[in-house]
């Protein structure tokens, strides 16, 4: 997905947040959308993992914690994003 237009990734993400029934792919294809220098990008796979449920949050908070340092901007979107799990929780 990297190099796809970033339109296309983020309808991608949102459609796997969605739909993706194979919960602990998309937390983890979020986990590495992480990684992306492209904000959009980012925000996008924060957001969609938001979506999800049975998280592994050993992993998912430190990452959320290190997109908030990397992207200060998307820390909103973060906090939204632990709301979300919260309530799924």
């Amino acid at each position: 997905m990297a190099n796809k237009p970033d339109a296309q990734v983020v309808a991608a993400l949102v459609a796997m947040g969605l739909n993706e029934r194979d919960r602990r792919w998309a937390q983890n294809a979020c986990l590495v959308l992480f990684e992306s220098e492209r904000e959009t990008i980012v925000a996008s796979a924060v957001a969609a993992l938001g979506k999800l449920d049975e998280l592994e949050m050993e992993a998912v908070l430190p990452a959320l914690h290190r997109v908030k340092r990397r992207f200060p901007s998307l820390e909103k979107t973060v906090a939204d994003t632990l709301t979300e799990i919260a309530m799924v929780a």
